[in-house]
């Protein structure tokens, strides 16, 4: 009788790990493109909602406050702020600053893009001014929309002449990201 050793390999060959080192590559290869997609639309999502909820705070104060107050928005610092006077600033050194008076003190009403626009959102408008006033007896407003785009995508913040403030996904946006689509103009 003779005692045949039986070999035990431990660990991988060359090959073996080489095998796994590619699938892996082209794993983050297909990844890496929707990671970026991702947080594009997510970025786009919460600049939407952020001016969404500006906007829709301003329209609430006019009522509470019986003042009118008037949203500004300013493109090129990527930032957005309401106050009782038309066309306020960011700026808090500014004599016009977005502030509303809250018991005695003023207190600062804006949100800052500034890193929003660091990675690739832009901000647009198109209302008569700088951005849409409150009628704090009516519940009217001037009507506009505020356009956000990120990569291939788009939401705007659309504020109707009644007062309503809503977000919805344009034509030409990749896809609506769980908005509504905006109904003019037509879809092809």
């Amino acid at each position: 009788m003779h005692n045949k050793q039986a070999s035990c390999q431990q660990g991988f060959t060359l090959v073996e790990a080489m095998i796994v080192v590619a699938i892996i590559a082209v794993l983050l290869a297909v990844a890496v493109p929707s990671f970026s997609d991702f947080f594009e639309k997510n970025r786009l999502k919460r600049a939407a909602e952020e001016v969404y909820g500006l906007i829709a705070k301003a329209k609430a104060e006019t009522v509470v406050r019986n003042m009118d107050l008037s949203v500004s928005v300013d493109t090129t610092q990527w930032c957005a702020g309401y106050a009782a006077v038309a066309a306020c600033v960011c700026d808090p050194d500014s004599t016009v600053t977005c502030t509303v008076p809250v018991a005695g003190t003023a207190v600062t009403e804006v949100i800052d893009g500034a890193d929003l626009k660091e990675k690739g959102v832009t901000i647009t408008e198109n209302f008569t001014g700088t951005g849409p006033t409150f009628n704090s007896v009516r519940g009217t407003a001037g009507a506009g929309t505020i356009g956000l785009s990120a990569g291939e995508w788009d939401l705007n913040v659309v504020v109707s002449p009644q007062g309503r403030v809503k977000i919805c996904a344009p034509c030409s946006s990749k896809a609506s990201m769980g908005y509504p689509i905006c109904p003019t103009p037509v879809c092809p």
